[in-house]
């Protein structure tokens, strides 16, 4: 070979290096998780760290590239991270992003100037919010979709599930949920009174806000419970303020039904041993259920066209004695055999709206209710 053969042979190389490049940027889409969480586990649980472990997991089985940034709860810092996103010269396809502390609203402006296409989750917009800047591929178009669950009704199924338990002992409810600027914290606080508004022998003694952690509700359920000496049930808007409230109950030695939102491990093994009656599961896998509509549009199979970009999913469950500790070896004992590939409607196409049920990412080995 020549030294024009040999140069060309090169050029030839570089240009299909650069082609199988961009083919490979295109079957592994880059996906920028802006998790409000903390890294490591401090006092507010675990919630966020496995909303990062499910997401890698789909992105796994996808063949996505998923990085995550922590704002360690500060919101001020997602503002950062969402500044640095947009000013990089090399954006990821997508951003996942939660409206935390009232957030989104700046963020979305703020990533409005990048390429990469937008999915909030897990907190919606609030009403005002979207007065202001619209809604999805309005008038910020990169902002493709909302993805939330239905907080309202799983915490409606748990205060449902608490009552049945009680027999026929008055539900008298004290309620600690989030702090209230985030949206989901007050959807789960109505679901709650939904369910005690419609049914007797049931009252709301006190609802308290709190930070999201164990010890400020363990504190707020000590004095409620000297305040409500009554009381026969208690819910929590996460697990880490559940067993809060749970060993304020203990110290008390008083009969009191609690339960929470979450299904964290040491929670889950509260509800086996019957120390908590119950808990609302699956929270932590919107993440995932992100990662699954991304593959698909970015497949071509728009979930806007099958439910719409604002979507709003009924998958919350409720576990007890009887389903927990099953529920725990699936999810976290054999988490590697989760199959996130089947709720892909790219990968098994079907009619109607996506199907986010826990049976289904479970293989049906544990019943939900």
């Amino acid at each position: 070979m020549n030294r024009r053969e040999a140069l060309r042979a090169c050029v030839y190389a570089g240009l299909m290096g650069m082609m199988g490049s961009t083919f490979a940027s295109r079957q592994s889409p880059r996906v920028v998780f802006l998790n409000p969480g903390e890294a490591v586990l401090r006092g507010t649980g675990q919630h966020w760290q496995l909303v990062s472990k499910f997401m890698h997991m789909a992105a796994t089985t996808f063949d996505m590239r998923l990085e995550v940034l922590y704002a360690e709860r500060d919101h001020l810092l997602m503002q950062r991270q969402a500044e640095e996103i947009a000013q990089r010269s090399d954006p990821p396809d997508y951003v996942v992003m939660v409206n935390e502390k009232m957030a989104a609203q700046q963020m979305l402006k703020t990533l409005a100037r990048s390429p990469a296409k937008v999915l909030v989750i897990h907190n919606d917009l609030t009403p005002d919010q979207r007065r202001q800047i619209g809604n999805e591929r309005e008038q910020l178009p990169n902002w493709i979709g909302t993805l939330t669950a239905n907080a309202e009704r799983g915490a409606y199924r748990l205060m449902q599930y608490l009552y049945q338990r009680l027999g026929q002992r008055e539900a008298q409810v004290i309620g600690i949920t989030g702090d209230p600027n985030t949206p989901v914290s007050l959807e789960r606080a109505a679901g709650v009174a939904a369910f005690l508004a419609q049914t007797p022998n049931a009252r709301i003694r006190q609802l308290v806000f709190s930070d999201w952690s164990y010890a400020d509700s363990n504190q707020k359920a000590r004095v409620l419970l000297a305040r409500y000496p009554e009381t026969t049930v208690i819910w929590a808007a996460n697990d880490v303020m559940a067993l809060g409230a749970m060993d304020a109950v203990k110290a008390r030695n008083a009969r009191v039904l609690v339960g929470g939102v979450g299904a964290l491990r040491e929670t889950l093994a509260s509800v086996a041993d019957g120390s908590m009656a119950a808990v609302v599961a699956g929270d932590y896998f919107i993440g995932a259920w992100a990662m699954v509509l991304l593959h698909d549009y970015h497949q071509g199979k728009d979930f806007a066209t099958t439910g719409g970009a604002r979507l709003k999913l009924d998958f919350l469950s409720v576990i007890h004695r009887e389903n927990a500790a099953r529920y725990a070896d699936v999810v976290f004992r054999r988490g590697e055999t989760l199959d996130f590939g089947r709720y892909s409607k790219h990968r098994h196409p079907s009619p109607g709206a996506y199907d986010f049920n826990l049976e289904h990412l479970l293989k049906t080995t544990t019943k939900v209710s």
